[in-house]
């Protein structure tokens, strides 16, 4: 389930008179949205049943310029090794993973739409 510091506003694209319903609830300028990719390895092998019988499922939180702009999923299975967003704001533009409450690490996103992280849960 996503969770977000955003009330919802719309829950389709027509929703949006035109606009575009963004993953957050918000109804948006389609300039204003990308799609966004976050992969993973586990302590540098690949994410897979294997290399995640230690870790228990992961959070990912999307950060924007102001502090409590946020929006997240959890849990977030961590064998697949990837999580993608279709359609999130442009102003998240940091993409954070953790375990249960405790932080792994934060990274940019780019101007592709993607953050790869290196995880030792």
């Amino acid at each position: 389930c996503p969770s977000s510091s955003t009330p919802s506003e719309c829950m389709v694209d027509s929703d949006c008179g035109g606009d575009v319903c963004a993953r957050d609830g918000e109804c948006l300028p389609a300039s204003d949205i990308y799609p966004v990719k976050v992969t993973w390895t586990i302590r540098g092998s690949a994410a897979n049943a294997s290399s995640c019988a230690s870790s228990s499922d992961f959070y990912i939180q999307f950060d924007g310029f102001a502090q409590q702009d946020t929006f997240g999923y959890e849990p977030v299975p961590c064998d697949p090794g990837q999580f993608t967003v279709d359609k999130l704001p442009k102003r998240f533009t940091q993409v954070e993973i953790g375990v249960g409450n405790r932080f792994l690490d934060a990274q940019p996103i780019s101007a592709s739409g993607s953050a790869s992280f290196d995880l030792y849960p």
